[in-house]
Formats: structure tokens, sequence, C-alpha cells
């Protein structure tokens, strides 16, 4: 192979220019339904956060109350032996 077989590389093909891309229908429009629906969607998420607020806080108070009838009954069952053994001296 001689440097007079070798070819220059092709050049790339010129870019494709395409015609500049322009929303169809009203932009105000667009616009205000884009801002309908992410209303909608922070309202809905909104609500789920206050759902789950009201399910933990009500799983919080019972976890409460059964702490509380824990402590209780420990106390009754110390006083009740208390009790006993001052009956048996």
């Amino acid at each position: 192979m001689s440097a007079d077989d070798q070819q220059p590389p092709p050049s790339p093909p010129p870019p494709v220019l395409y015609a500049p891309i322009r929303p169809r229908g009203n932009p105000d429009q667009h616009r205000q339904a884009l801002a309908e629906e992410n209303e909608v969607h922070n309202s809905q998420v909104a609500q789920e956060r206050r759902r789950r607020n009201t399910q933990a806080a009500a799983r919080m108070r019972e976890r409460q109350r059964d702490r509380e009838r824990s402590l209780l009954t420990r106390r009754d069952d110390l006083e009740n032996r208390m009790k006993q053994l001052e009956n048996e001296l």
C-alpha cells in the first residue's frame, strides 16, 4: 500500500436543520392546566400525609394506653405482694 492509494477520510454529512418546535394550542391554557394539575396533586399528597399522621397518632395513643395499663397492673401486683409479705410478719 503506497501513499498514492490512501484516500482522505470522507467528510461528515452536514447537520440536519429542523424547524423550531412550537407548542400546539394556547400556552397560557397549558400553563393554567399544569398549575391546576399540580394543585390537585399537592392537595392529594397533603391529604395522604394527614391520613398517615392521624393513623400514627392513633397508634401512639394506643401504645401509651398499653404502657399505662401495664404500669397499673405492675403497681397493683407489687402492692398485693407487699400486703402479703406484711401479713406473713
